[in-house]
């Protein structure tokens, strides 16, 4: 029985493919992943196949239900966007933004939000959400997972730039004028 709900950002989902447990995880956690992450950041193309692997096909393993999208509307995205300054804004993928925003806006109640990109996880803290993340080493090893992963999906790097993200807050560096 899946009762973890995580919401998946692509580095985290096309790393979990790359060290061959993208298919375990699947079983183990009820994964969502935001609408663009699954349309358009995650079709990740392999040299090795010469096409998207089927098994991180994302629009194809939402169709089958095996793992859920979830969608940000415009206005959501630009109460997220509001929250930071355009600099810290241009350093946001899109996806990591509509999984921010979804968590802002209490569309993704019960998710946390898995990713490594320091910037996503720094935008958490700022917009006082840091409990709504978890790092990719964590997620593997409450999930029985456990496997050696770059530095920027292991647990201290999470807490690193989580802090630095608490800091911004405190300090309004990232924040839009209009948050501070």
């Amino acid at each position: 029985m899946r009762l973890k709900l995580i919401l998946l950002d692509a580095d985290v989902i096309i790393e979990a493919y790359r060290i061959g447990i993208w298919l375990d995880l699947i079983g183990r956690v009820q994964i969502a992943v935001p609408s663009i992450v699954a349309h358009d950041e995650a079709l990740f193309y392999s040299e090795e196949e010469g096409r998207i692997p089927q098994q991180i096909n994302l629009p194809k393993l939402i169709q089958k239900g095996e793992i859920c999208e979830l969608m940000a509307s415009d206005i959501e995205m630009g109460d997220l966007y509001s929250k930071f300054d355009r600099v810290f804004v241009e350093g946001l993928h899109e996806g990591e933004a509509e999984a921010i925003a979804l968590i802002y806006a209490q569309k993704a109640e019960g998710y946390k939000f898995c990713t490594g990109d320091k910037v996503a996880i720094q935008s958490l803290a700022m917009i006082g959400y840091s409990s709504e993340g978890i790092s990719m080493e964590k997620l593997l090893s409450n999930v029985g997972l456990q496997k050696n992963l770059s530095h920027q999906f292991t647990e201290s790097y999470f807490k690193k730039w989580l802090g630095i993200g608490k800091k911004r807050l405190i300090t309004g560096n990232g924040l839009s004028k209009s948050s501070t």
